[in-house]
């Protein structure tokens, strides 16, 4: 271990606060994996959720991040090696994390098939054990498929989807480093009660569930009790939740910041966004997708230009400072129609209220159990001219592009089959990462 990993394990540590107080090493610890960066791996609830539920347990455990400024083959807490545990438990929420989860085991000489496998047993879980079941169930000797709350880890293996009654999940600890930094999170609904063709969450996780309120509000007191200032509520658009306003009211009696994943234009009322002002919040941020209002009521986003714009108008006179825009690039073949349709509404905002606009712009990726699945990949040279012409067209917005690369390890991976997987494991060992990728970008697209 370099001094420089050695410092950044400390800052980490320093950096973190706990719920309930962890116990790192024993006879039965158990490693729990995030394929990805610290910074993003503790910020995520499903992560949260192995960690709370070994906890509640009073299992002994250890964390492992694939994080560059970490040591790649040790453990973060105990330091010890990986090849130590016997037992993997490892959470996929996205492409990219079964990507570096396969790296990984290549990189520590572990076959990739569970099959030629005896030590360690991987425990895996998480959104790609629904989007890419048989790559992931060909890796994991144990694959938990849908909503573990209610039976991990006494049952760790199960194929069939399972949805959980009682669900609820929220951190067990929060880091000064995460992406959300100091913000215990707290799920409030589960599900989705719009069908937006594109989206891959309504088909795996069904209709809006949510959590009991009292269940919230109790979770919310205890974080403050145990001096927690800041929490962050999780759904899939948090306004569709009947009494957000409730939590809201409740969290400004408890004197707590908060902050919230998403917002939904059609139930968004001036009276929750006058709390989340009242709380802290200084920019609405909004999935617009499109900038056309047909093709927005067909890929499931039934708001008007006019919802949008009296919505940003109204948060404007609440004191918001700015707003941040999802939009989907590449999303119809009509690469011009998109761009234009795109600026000519972000223009339309920008007439419209004084407060500072960005965008998010993401790449369309079909994704499996997606209504949209079958649907074509674009091209980059398709993102790149519908890119530079939103660019040419939108003065005064702020634009962040994904990059397309990262869009085709979404696809790849999302695809990769186990029959695929020895010939991507020799590109990748021959030529790199980039070269798999894109051999089998083009393999899928054709």
């Amino acid at each position: 271990m370099t001094w420089k990993e050695q410092q950044e394990l400390k800052r980490i540590k320093a950096s973190e606060r706990w719920l309930w107080q962890p116990r790192f090493y024993g006879a039965d610890t158990e490693l729990v994996v995030f394929p990805g960066p610290y910074n993003v791996g503790i910020a995520n609830l499903g992560y949260q959720f192995l960690l709370s539920r070994l906890l509640q347990l009073n299992k002994s455990f250890d964390r492992f991040f694939i994080d560059p400024r970490l040591p790649s083959a040790t453990s973060l807490d105990t330091e010890r090696s990986l090849l130590d545990y016997g037992r993997w438990d490892i959470t996929l929420p996205f492409e990219e994390n079964l990507l570096e989860l396969i790296k990984l085991l290549m990189k520590l000489d572990i076959p990739l098939e569970a099959s030629a496998r005896d030590y360690p047993v991987l425990n895996a879980g998480g959104a790609m054990a629904l989007i890419n079941p048989e790559l992931v169930s060909f890796i994991a000797d144990e694959v938990f498929v849908g909503e573990a709350d209610e039976e991990w880890p006494e049952k760790r293996n199960r194929a069939e989807r399972k949805v959980a009654k009682n669900f609820g999940v929220h951190s067990v600890v929060t880091s000064s480093q995460s992406v959300f930094r100091d913000t215990m999170l707290i799920e409030i609904a589960r599900g989705c009660m719009w069908s937006c063709k594109f989206c891959f969450y309504r088909q795996a996780y069904g209709a809006i569930r949510f959590v009991p309120k009292e269940r919230v509000l109790n979770t919310m007191a205890t974080l403050k009790e145990q001096g927690f200032e800041k929490v962050g509520f999780v759904a899939a658009n948090v306004s569709d939740v009947p009494w957000f306003k409730d939590i809201l009211n409740y969290g400004k009696d408890l004197g707590m910041r908060v902050s919230v994943s998403s917002l939904a234009v059609e139930t968004l009322s001036q009276e929750v966004m006058r709390l989340l002002r009242t709380l802290g919040v200084q920019q609405l941020t909004l999935a617009v997708e499109h900038g056309d209002e047909k093709v927005r009521k067909q890929l499931g986003k039934p708001f008007s230009d006019e919802d949008l714009i009296n919505t940003l108008k109204a948060a404007e006179a609440l004191g918001y400072r700015g707003v941040k825009l999802y939009f989907i690039n590449g999303i119809t073949p009509d690469w011009r129609f998109n761009a234009e349709s795109a600026s000519k509404l972000l223009n339309d905002i920008r007439k419209a209220v004084k407060m500072s606009i960005k965008v998010s712009a993401s790449v369309f990726v079909p994704k499996p159990g997606s209504a949209m699945k079958d649907e074509a990949f674009p091209s980059e040279q398709l993102i790149d001219m519908e890119r530079k012409m939103l660019l040419s067209n939108s003065a005064g917005i702020s634009f962040a592009f994904e990059p397309y690369w990262e869009a085709q390890k979404e696809f790849v991976m999302s695809r990769l089959s186990p029959e695929d997987l020895p010939t991507f494991v020799s590109i990748l060992n021959k030529k790199g990462e980039r070269k798999a990728i894109q051999f089998f970008s083009e393999k899928y697209s054709n």
